[in-house]
């Protein structure tokens, strides 16, 4: 059903995150952990969020783009230069880049954001980028894009997902990490953690099961996390070759994680936020706020080395959610 309905061209990106909706859960709740930074309204939705020293983007529905030059204090709007929804965006690049429904991708210049052409009219979810130029995107239907200069123009990659699924499926890859050392990851559905270490051009399947994985993150090239349907989380300590489960306090979708060399773990998504402080060892599901009747979509910190100096999560209602722990 999830692939019939993201194939739909009347799909929205915010139909995309409410159809994940899992059952309830139960809690601690926390007192003081959010802090409200940017509120939209109700029909509003943000779905990325990254960082480069103090600067910040957060992007969304109907090409919306925020941007924070203050650590995520404080975020102002800037004139979309597309209707599309932005459902990606990446900051560590050579230049900003962001990418979204049919194909779209806009790169961010001196003179500000440029439309580029993707080659794709699937819907594109996240995006990574590096400074040596090299930039990937990914998105509906087994599509992994590469770009070698920074975003201005791309090439489709070709995947043998029938021998990959032994399936005539094309799964949907819902993120990319690009590793200190150039190393590509991917993460989608079937639980699929694809790794390349020549930029792209093989690739090698280490994981597979039943769940979608909606996010990867790694906060140094050996140690990483993915998360994804039915509150699973997978973790790696050896630069991505092998994985085991992570038992977490929920079985929500979860949406989104990122992590720092310090031990602290953020996971986001529907009617849910959860902490650990420990490499995920143990958990603190937090239900301040609405937390525990909406959904966030992205969570990002200002920093990967020791403690962060400020997490932030994103979501529904255009809200961007600075996270105090």
């Amino acid at each position: 059903m999830l692939r019939s309905v993201l194939k739909s061209q009347s799909f929205s990106a915010l139909a995309f995150v409410a159809f994940l909706c899992g059952g309830a859960q139960l809690a601690r709740a926390a007192e003081d952990v959010l802090n409200l930074l940017h509120q939209g309204i109700p029909h509003d939705a943000l779905y990325d969020v990254c960082f480069e020293g103090n600067n910040g983007i957060a992007v969304g529905v109907a090409g919306t783009v925020l941007n924070s030059s203050d650590g995520g204090a404080s975020w102002q709007p800037e004139k979309p230069v597309t209707d599309q929804a932005l459902l990606g965006i990446t900051c560590s690049g050579a230049s900003p880049i962001a990418v979204g429904q049919s194909g779209h991708v806009q790169v961010k210049a001196a003179e500000g954001w440029q439309v580029t052409t993707s080659g794709s009219d699937q819907r594109l979810l996240s995006v990574a980028a590096d400074s040596s130029g090299l930039a990937v995107a990914v998105g509906g239907f087994g599509t992994v894009l590469r770009s070698r200069d920074s975003g201005r123009t791309w090439e489709q990659l070709p995947f043998d997902w029938e021998a990959i699924l032994n399936d005539f499926l094309e799964p949907h890859i819902y993120d990319v990490s690009i590793l200190d050392d150039g190393t590509l990851v991917i993460v989608g559905e079937f639980q699929l953690v694809l790794i390349s270490n020549d930029r792209g051009d093989s690739w090698e399947v280490l994981n597979k099961a039943s769940s979608s994985l909606f996010s990867v993150d790694f906060y140094d090239r050996q140690n990483g996390y993915a998360v994804g349907q039915d509150g699973t989380l997978i973790k790696t300590a050896d630069g991505g070759s092998s994985w085991q489960m992570i038992k977490v306090p929920t079985r929500e979708n979860l949406l989104d994680v990122w992590s720092s060399s310090g031990g602290e773990v953020f996971v986001s998504g529907i009617r849910t936020l959860l902490h650990s402080r420990d490499y995920g060892k143990s958990w603190e599901s937090i239900t301040a706020g609405d937390v525990p009747v909406k959904w966030y979509q992205a969570v990002a910190g200002l920093k990967k080395t020791g403690a962060p100096e400020r997490v932030v999560m994103v979501g529904h209602s255009g809200r961007v959610l600075e996270i105090n722990n």
